[in-house]
């Protein structure tokens, strides 16, 4: 399918606002036409003989017939001075050759970008004059010309201090009646074309300067595309956090551990962190989630908690509205990776055809100057519903113990910071174990005591999991138990077996 169709298509899938924030493809394809047309009428009318680029007419990129017509196979390289190949075959065999060609992109200020075609030709005194007719260029009269006079080499009476000294030759630009408009080395005359050429005995060396406004006018549009996408993701981003606070602050009532539907919310997001929906980790070296992979993965999680009767769980009508406030906020999510996916694509596929199609190669220095960032905006959306939503109902995952892996029960806080459950201290302290299972503090576990114990921390899991410390503290007294039995058996020269 043609790029062209795929984003229609996808356009389909976002929110009717959004669609205007898509970078018009098309319109930036019809643009490079012109672009191509300005330029060889330019190369055409300064009389300047184009380096001709192999394999011209092959196809290189799959958008449609159109393209198959002018793209090559491959990419030029990237130091390659190169013009339109369409006008290879129309300039006259006297016509100077070019010993380079530069495109650069500038960027002002005002973080504008204005693309520059500087071309370098050497061609034989002439010793007379040249008029050159130019295109039609802004700021000019209608069929303006340039007159260009070589310098006459000097007589061999006459005696001059450096005979190879270059002399400088201002050329004229004339209207249709031969009128001087204005001189090349005039600041701010004709804008758009800049001559400067330097005479020699043998050559004439010339300076031809481009600013072309068909490329001119498409980065003018690419530009705004661009920032106008920026100015909605901001204004979208105040408004996704003013959802997601409300929403939370909501959230935080329903999900009281007082509440009939605090263990149905857990369990809800417990199930949504096990999906990985979203890469929730800044920094995380895992490869960003797709719109596609996000869509799929969340709609994976929203059929599971539906099959295992999660949804019907819920006792609270308020729950019920705010679970529907959750999943519009990842659909929301899901947008903004795909409007932002697409306007990345785009911006890539039409620097590439502007590049095959004009062989001026703007791909290496337009993203140095524009960039479209598809993560970091995300990434921060992404943080905030782990953060501010689903952060709001503990997890167990956070409170376990890294020796049992269970719940922390009794937590025990190391004076290096982290936390035991006291059963797994006693137990290390037995087996002379006195340095942290973690970090390996030295003496940090034969030093803990009861003073040692986060009361704090201890209160809130009484709290928030009665069910997993009963189930723990079942375990423990069934370790404890069989310790004892051990012991007692040992001590009689026997060895017990529970069964």
């Amino acid at each position: 399918m043609k790029f062209g169709k795929t984003i229609e298509t996808n356009a389909k899938e976002l929110p009717e606002e959004w669609q205007p924030y898509l970078i018009q493809y098309k319109l930036l394809k019809k643009s490079i036409k012109k672009i191509v047309q300005e330029l060889d009428n330019t190369f055409k009318s300064l009389n300047i003989v184009p380096p001709t680029y192999p394999d011209d007419a092959a196809s290189a990129e799959n958008d449609g017939p159109d393209d198959a017509r002018a793209s090559t196979d491959s990419d030029p390289p990237e130091d390659a001075n190169t013009s339109s190949p369409a006008i290879k075959d129309a300039a006259p065999a006297e016509a100077g050759m070019p010993e380079e060609i530069a495109y650069n992109i500038e960027k002002d200020s005002d973080g504008l970008v204005h693309p520059v075609i500087t071309v370098k030709i050497r061609r034989p005194a002439s010793h007379q004059q040249q008029v050159v007719e130019l295109p039609d260029v802004a700021g000019l009269p209608a069929n303006a010309s340039i007159v260009l006079q070589s310098a006459q080499p000097e007589s061999s009476s006459e005696k001059s201090v450096d005979t190879d000294a270059a002399e400088p030759v201002i050329p004229r630009l004339v209207d249709s009646a031969g009128r001087t408009i204005a001189s090349t080395d005039q600041p701010g005359s004709a804008d758009n074309i800049t001559i400067e050429t330097t005479a020699h005995p043998e050559t004439e060396e010339t300076q031809v300067t481009l600013r072309l406004e068909a490329d001119q006018m498409f980065f003018d549009q690419l530009v705004e595309y661009i920032e106008r996408t920026r100015q909605f993701e901001q204004k979208y981003t105040a408004a996704y956090n003013s959802n997601v606070n409300h929403l939370g602050t909501e959230l935080a009532m329903v999900t009281s551990p007082y509440k009939q539907d605090y263990q149905v919310w857990r369990e809800i997001f417990r199930l949504y962190m096990d999906a990985e929906v979203w890469n929730r980790a800044q920094g995380d070296a895992r490869p960003a989630t797709s719109a596609r992979q996000g869509q799929e993965r969340f709609g994976k999680f929203a059929k599971h908690i539906e099959s295992i009767g999660l949804t019907q769980k819920l006792r609270n009508p308020m729950s019920a509205r705010l679970l529907m406030s959750f999943y519009k906020l990842n659909l929301e999510l899901t947008h903004m990776k795909l409007l932002q996916e697409m306007n990345e694509e785009a911006t890539r596929k039409i620097i590439k055809k502007h590049d095959k199609r004009t062989h001026l190669i703007a791909k290496t220095q337009f993203p140095r100057l524009i960039t479209i960032d598809t993560t970091t905006l995300t990434q921060a959306l992404i943080h905030v519903i782990y953060a501010d939503l689903v952060g709001i109902v503990p997890q167990i995952d956070d409170y376990l113990c890294p020796m049992c892996l269970n719940i922390a029960w009794r937590p025990l806080r190391l004076e290096c910071n982290h936390v035991f459950c006291s059963r797994c201290i006693v137990k290390a302290s037995k087996r002379q174990m006195f340095n942290c299972p973690v970090c390996r503090s030295k003496g940090a576990v034969y030093r803990a005591g009861v003073s040692n114990i986060d009361q704090a921390l201890l209160n809130f899991l009484k709290l928030y999991f009665p069910k997993e410390i009963k189930e723990k503290q079942r375990d423990t007294q069934r370790d404890i138990s069989e310790e004892e039995t051990q012991a007692l058996a040992l001590a009689h020269g026997k060895t017990c077996i529970i069964m």
